[in-house]
């Protein structure tokens, strides 16, 4: 194993230097990306409270749980687990600057370009949907395969009833967290509750839920796992991998160098956080699903997402 300390400390200066220079950055502009509007509240109301309550508070309450087999649950070669995470972070950055640029597709849909309500077609969904179905699952799945990793294997290692009051709390959490917050949710009819909710659910899986558990969760938390001895080294480095899945998200602006800096440096700022509070459900179980349920797609994407797919779906009709 490696020493954990210095990669803890260099990425939790890196993250403190970026987040140091966006606000620097920020107070000498004019206009913003969209994304980055509100950012010091958006900052202290919600990506720091995730950190404190997904991240310590679970590390917390989870202490004293006995070690989790990563190498034999996740099939993972101990002698190639280095390069194999060179690969699969090499290959997230590579394939999101190329959906980015040749597709304005990100992690969430809509995408870059596309951030009214109003302009949300299907075929944009489906396309989305393609692109990374193909990228993140299908490629994925197939290099795991090779690997010798079998779902129905992983699965039956999982243990769905210790980590039930995890799923039950976590998932209040962070499904109630944005209606409170003010995301229009208990006013829609009951048609858009039929149509938007699976339509969410299935867009957002395939879309975006299942491309982070199969390379996040599957792929790369296991093999930090096992070249490091320290949770939160695993936790933040996984932070940052997940960031990058947020480059070409809803809001970013790379139209200048100052508002792509100012892109780069909010997502680094705030999406390492949630993706701290991510990989932490998989650290401390050992189940990739949990944050899928908890802190992705079975949550937060509802409230926000139902009204928008059930819009989507009306136009198709």
């Amino acid at each position: 194993m490696y020493n954990s300390q210095p990669f803890l400390i260099s990425a939790a200066t890196l993250w403190a230097l970026v987040t140091l220079s966006f606000f620097m950055l920020d107070a000498t502009v004019n206009s913003r990306p969209p994304v980055a509007e509100g950012a010091l509240v958006s900052l202290l109301t919600v990506y720091l409270p995730v950190l404190a309550l997904s991240v310590f508070l679970l590390l917390f309450l989870t202490r004293k749980r006995s070690p989790i087999e990563w190498a034999s649950d996740f099939h993972v070669d101990i002698t190639r687990a280095r390069p194999q995470l060179c690969l699969v972070c090499a290959y997230l950055l590579i394939t999101q600057i190329g959906l980015g640029y040749f597709w304005n597709t990100g992690l969430h849909f809509p995408g870059p370009e596309v951030y009214e309500r109003s302009t949300h077609h299907w075929h944009d969904v489906v396309r989305w949907m393609l692109l990374n179905g193909v990228f993140y699952i299908v490629i994925p799945i197939y290099w795991l395969r090779r690997t010798g990793l079998h779902a129905a294997d992983l699965l039956r290692s999982l243990e769905w009833r210790r980590n039930a009051w995890i799923i039950v709390a976590y998932w209040a959490l962070d499904f109630f967290g944005p209606i409170i917050g003010g995301v229009n949710f208990f006013s829609l009819s009951g048609q858009q509750y039929a149509v938007g909710v699976p339509t969410s659910i299935a867009a957002n899986t395939i879309g975006a839920g299942l491309p982070v558990v199969l390379l996040m969760h599957v792929i790369l938390i296991p093999r930090l796992m096992v070249l490091f001895d320290c949770k939160l080294t695993v936790i933040i480095l996984a932070g940052f991998f997940y960031a990058v899945f947020s480059l070409f998200d809803p809001g970013v602006d790379y139209s200048s160098a100052e508002a792509g800096a100012l892109s780069v440096t909010y997502i680094i700022m705030t999406q390492v956080l949630v993706g701290m509070g991510k990989a932490t459900f998989t650290v401390v179980t050992g189940n990739p699903l949990i944050h899928f349920i908890t802190l992705h797609v079975l949550s937060a994407r509802i409230p926000f997402d139902t009204e928008m797919y059930a819009n989507v779906v009306a136009g198709f009709q």
